[in-house]
């Protein structure tokens, strides 16, 4: 496995791609639910959209001469964090798995949604342990919070779906 160098700027620019894939899969997914199911997966797949863009106007607002001299993470969080990256983000993880996995029924959608919402938190997790920035700790502590209740609200469809 390649370890990448993360810093937050980096880990921002993952964040963009890891939101990003969220917003296609949750439309993909609507495709196979109906009703109230996919009217909260639309409703989840706009709230990635708009992490995305959260997290791009962070990523612009950086700088290069503030990266220069930004902190980098140690190399244990490097691997951890090019790990989860490897997975969600990069071609052949497992989210280009499940996107090329034919979605037959609202459990499936359900149950893959569930897998990325968790990626997605230990990803966000990481990062805030890591980062000694109080805006970038701001930001991840308010993505958790909406990825937990996403997970929540999956959950508790999973409940309802046979």
């Amino acid at each position: 496995m390649l370890i990448h160098t993360f810093s937050n700027r980096e880990a921002l620019r993952i964040a963009v791609e890891i939101e990003k894939k969220g917003e296609r899969f949750y439309r993909m997914a609507q495709k196979v639910v109906s009703g109230e199911a996919a009217d909260l997966l639309e409703a989840m797949g706009k709230q990635e959209k708009l992490h995305a863009a959260r997290f791009q106007q962070m990523l612009d607002a950086v700088s290069e001469e503030d990266e220069e001299t930004a902190q980098e993470f140690d190399d244990e969080t490097n691997a951890y964090l090019s790990m989860i990256a490897s997975e969600v983000v990069f071609p052949g993880g497992v989210l280009a798995s499940m996107m090329n996995h034919r979605l037959e029924t609202a459990r499936d959608a359900i149950l893959m949604a569930i897998g990325s919402e968790k990626d997605s938190i230990l990803f966000y997790m990481q990062m805030l342990l890591e980062t000694n920035d109080a805006e970038y700790k701001s930001v991840f502590s308010s993505i958790i919070a909406e990825e937990k209740r996403h997970l929540r609200e999956l959950n508790d469809l999973m409940e309802t779906v046979r």
